[in-house]
Formats: C-alpha cells, sequence, structure tokens
C-alpha cells in the first residue's frame, strides 16, 4: 500500500475524525472546559482545566487535570521585582542550586511566618524560610485522595488537581523560547499572549535531589494548552494517535518509560519545524509517521529537550542499556508496520466492535462532546453560592449557559432543605415560588430528573394526583433521545446526542 497516496490520507483522517472527534467537537470540548473554569473562579482561587480533556480529546485513558491556581500568592524571579502588595504572600525563586526546570519558592518576608500556607508549609533553612513541595501536597490531600507526582489524584486516575502559584513575568531560563529561530508556528501572537502570563509552579522536586521536598517544578501547563489548541486538526489527529499508542502498545510492554508530556514535547519541537502547510488531511499518514520517526530520533540519542528550557533534558538517565534497545524496537516495529500497531489500539478495536454490533440503522459512529457535559454537572454539586449563579449568567456561550444555569437549579433544589410544606403560612408561599422559579429554570436542559423533582414537591405537598401526573408525563418523556450522561458515554450515545437539535441529558 503507498503510505502517500493522499487519497488513503484523507480516507485515514476521516476515519479517524469519526473516533477522535471532529474540528467543531473538539472546539466544543474545549468551550466546555473553559466555561467551567470561569463558573468555578473563587475570590482566593482560580481554575485552571489542563490534561487531555481541556486539549479537546476524550480517548481512553484521557483524564481531566485541573490546576487550583493561589491567587493570594505572587512569586517573582528576584528581589528585585518584588512590588509591595499588602494583599499577597511574595515569594521569590532560588535556583543556584536546582537542575534547569526547577526552583525554590523562598518567602521575602519573615512577617508571612504566621500566615496558614507559610505556618504549615515553610520550612526554616539557616535564616531564609522555603514552601516546602512535600508538605504542600500532603497538606491539601483531600479524602479518598492519593498523592500521584505534585497532584492529588482520584484512586482509579481519572482525575488529578495540582495547587499551583504564579509568576506573572515571563522567566530567563525561558526567554530563548521566545526569539529562537522556527516555522510560522507558534504564532508571535501565541508567544506575545503567553509571556504577558507568565509562568505555574506546582508542587514536586526533581528526582533523587537531596533538597527534593523544597523543590517546586516550573510549569508551562497554560502556554502549553494554548498551542495544542492552536494545532491544525491534522495536528492534533496525530497527537491523538501517539497518546493512543503510547498507552495501548508502549506502556503495556516497558510501562512507564515513556509519558504523555515526552509526547507532548516531541510533537512541539516537530512542529516547530515543519511548515504549518503540510499539517492538512491529505497528508495525515505522512505527518504521523514523521511523529513517530522523531520519537525514535529522541529515543535512540537519549535527547528529549524541554520545550521551553532545552538545558532540561527529559530522558537524562531514564534508560539502562537493556529496555532501552528492547523500546527501540518496539518503536521501530511500530514504524514499519503502522497499520497493524494502529488498528489493534482498544480506540479502533472498541470503534469496530461498536460499529457492527450497535443498532445505528447504517449510520456511521462519530464522537461527541456528549461525556464532557459530566464535568459541568459537578461545578454545581460542589459549589452552590450566588457568586456561581452570576458567573453562569455571564458566560459568552448562551448554549452552555443556559445547560449550566439548568443544572444549577437542579442542585439547588436537592440540596436545598424545604421548611414545612404542609404549612400554608407565609414562610410556605416564599418557598413555595422560589422553587417554581428553579424548577423552571431546570427545565430548559430538557432533563427527566427535572420533572421528577417537581413530582417530588407536589408529593410533599400531599397534592397527590398532581404528582402521579408529572410521574406518568415523565415516563412518556423517556425515549432513545433521552440519553443518561456517564463520565464515559459510548460512542452510539455520543453519536445520537450529535444528531439532536437539543441537549437531552
Amino acid at each position: 500500500m503507498n503510505l502517500k497516496d493522499k487519497n488513503i490520507s484523507l480516507q485515514f483522517y476521516n476515519y479517524i475524525s469519526n473516533i477522535v472527534g471532529s474540528d467543531e467537537v473538539v472546539r466544543a470540548r474545549r468551550l466546555i472546559f473553559s466555561e467551567k473554569d470561569i463558573v468555578e473562579k473563587q475570590p482566593f482561587v482560580t481554575c485552571i482545566s489542563s490534561g487531555s480533556k481541556a486539549e479537546g480529546l476524550d480517548l481512553k485513558g484521557s483524564d481531566y487535570d485541573q490546576m487550583l491556581l493561589f491567587d493570594f500568592i505572587r512569586v517573582y524571579e528576584s528581589l528585585n521585582d518584588v512590588q509591595y502588595d499588602p494583599d499577597k504572600v511574595q515569594l521569590v525563586m532560588e535556583t543556584n542550586d536546582t537542575k534547569p526546570g526547577f526552583t525554590k519558592l523562598k518567602a521575602v518576608n519573615k512577617s508571612y511566618l504566621d500566615i496558614g500556607i507559610i505556618h504549615d508549609c515553610g520550612e526554616t533553612v539557616g535564616e531564609e524560610t522555603y514552601i516546602s513541595s512535600k508538605r504542600v501536597r500532603e497538606q491539601y490531600l483531600g479524602n479518598g485522595m492519593v498523592i500521584h507526582g505534585p497532584c492529588q489524584s482520584t484512586a482509579g486516575g481519572e482525575y488529578d488537581q495540582a495547587i499551583c502559584f504564579r509568576c506573572k513575568e515571563w522567566i530567563i531560563p525561558a526567554q530563548q523560547w521566545i526569539h529562537r529561530s522556527r516555522t510560522t508556528w507558534p504564532h508571535y501572537m501565541l508567544v506575545n499572549s503567553a509571556v504577558l502570563y507568565g509562568v505555574l509552579f506546582v508542587p514536586i522536586g526533581c528526582k533523587n535531589s537531596p533538597i527534593e521536598d523544597l523543590q517546586w517544578r516550573i510549569s508551562f501547563s497554560v502556554t502549553e494548552k494554548l498551542l495544542i489548541h492552536s494545532f491544525s486538526h491534522t495536528q492534533l489527529l496525530c497527537y491523538a494517535l501517539m497518546k493512543t499508542i503510547l498507552t495501548d502498545i508502549i506502556k503495556p510492554r516497558h510501562g512507564d518509560l515513556l509519558c504523555s508530556y515526552f509526547i507532548k514535547t516531541t510533537m512541539f519541537w516537530l512542529s516547530e519545524e515543519i511548515n504549518p502547510s503540510e499539517w492538512k488531511p491529505e497528508n495525515m499518514i505522512p505527518c504521523f509517521l514523521d511523529c513517530i520517526r522523531r520519537l525514535i530520533y529522541c529515543v535512540e540519542y537519549k535527547t528529549c529537550l524541554h520545550y521551553f528550557i532545552p538545558e532540561n533534558n527529559l530522558f537524562e538517565d531514564r534508560f539502562a542499556d537493556k529496555e532501552h534497545k528492547a523500546f527501540l524496537n518496539t518503536l521501530r516495529f511500530i514504524y514499519e508496520s503502522p497499520w497493524i500497531s494502529v488498528f489493534k489500539t482498544s480506540i479502533f478495536q472498541n470503534y469496530k466492535l461498536e460499529s457492527v454490533t450497535s443498532k445505528s440503522h447504517g449510520k456511521v459512529l462519530s464522537a461527541s462532546e456528549l461525556s464532557c457535559y459530566y464535568y459541568l454537572n459537578t461545578v454545581a454539586i460542589v459549589y452552590i453560592s450566588e457568586s456561581i449563579y452570576s458567573s453562569i449568567k455571564r458566560l459568552v456561550n448562551k448554549e452552555l449557559s443556559t445547560y449550566a444555569l439548568s443544572v444549577y437549579a437542579r442542585e439547588v433544589l436537592q440540596l436545598s432543605h424545604p421548611c414545612n410544606m404542609l404549612a400554608r403560612n407565609k414562610s410556605f408561599y416564599q418557598q413555595y415560588n422560589k422553587s417554581l422559579y428553579y424548577f423552571k429554570m431546570s427545565l430548559n436542559s430538557f432533563s427527566i430528573s427535572s420533572w421528577l423533582l417537581l413530582a417530588s414537591s407536589f408529593y410533599k405537598c400531599e397534592r397527590y394526583q398532581e404528582c402521579l401526573v408529572m410521574i406518568n408525563y415523565s415516563l412518556t418523556r423517556c425515549s432513545p433521545n433521552m440519553i443518561y450522561l456517564k463520565f464515559t458515554n459510548n460512542l452510539v450515545e455520543q453519536t445520537v446526542f450529535k444528531d439532536m437539535d437539543y441537549c437531552s441529558l
């Protein structure tokens, strides 16, 4: 088979788009998480969605990462940059004894010692007080969560959250990224946006360093998300394929020898070198093979330079000779037999199986953003407040705003503690009218649960006839178009959702 044949590449592109999601679907997923971040903004904490799902991917193994940025803390690169701010805890970087890509964070003022996070997580060395990354990870560990790298994670690994701090300036070790020679990617406006945002710091030190517990890793996750969002759809599909091969072929054979961050870093370097016009559907297969070839090169020479701080070789001391040779053999097999490798992965096998066994009446199955709405549901569950209500109403996308408001209304109704519903007094009528207001709002999502909530309300008021009417009406609403929203909806449900005119969740 001629892998350079443009028609074959185009067919492959369309096939993968059905599995991964079209360009429109990917944008919708990203928008959902962007709006989620806006809604979850708290007075002292900014939530930043990251990970595969925020990048627009929803595949097997795709995780949802959330960074919790403590806005009351401000990091500076040097003491000379510090600007007095009584509302901020000010920290300064110290990199004289750390590996590139890592830093210690030192308290600027000893008066901070009585402040919660400094008191609980500070460690005094000589006359200086540093914030211990280890203590931060442990201090903010939630119930049922486990420590995984810089994150607190659910036991199954579906959700990761990481505390982080921000420096609003672009640090000196990453200055060369701004000016280095490259093709037209990334666009200069994206570079400017990245520089204006600055960098983050996550609580994890350099492994095996004697001061590992005091070190913080410099994170460019916000800029990395911008870069992924700037990918053409062909680039994104290549990235998704590489992550799928990592999950289904490389990890089962070689464990954690390679992680998704290395895949992302390889994609960034390659994207700088290839003209953006080459990343197009009719070049899908050659572009994908270029990605594998670049990964082989990096592994062969044990060199994967950090995209922003090239002095940090991510592959340093990573491979023992025996496992290095075996890993190279696996990568070369993938490159030489791409069809065998790609089509044996679980996402392709599942797509084929669902296409054959589903009652789709000949309809081509295609991925949608359906499951991402699940994460909007979790917003209201955790944060019921007037500020959340106001934030939802200000969302730019009116469809998402309407859906989020309906979810919010359902949660208010479910979590509220009603007064005596039988007492026909002023308090009763006030609550009754308020409940009806939220019921009307909740019905905008066409959810059966909203009608059942209304039935429950009638039952509490001993209006049994109306209660039965609502239950019977809910039963008539049950149809194939009504989808139960889950953490992972199958492709049949996603396809049905994609063809619907409204959100029946």
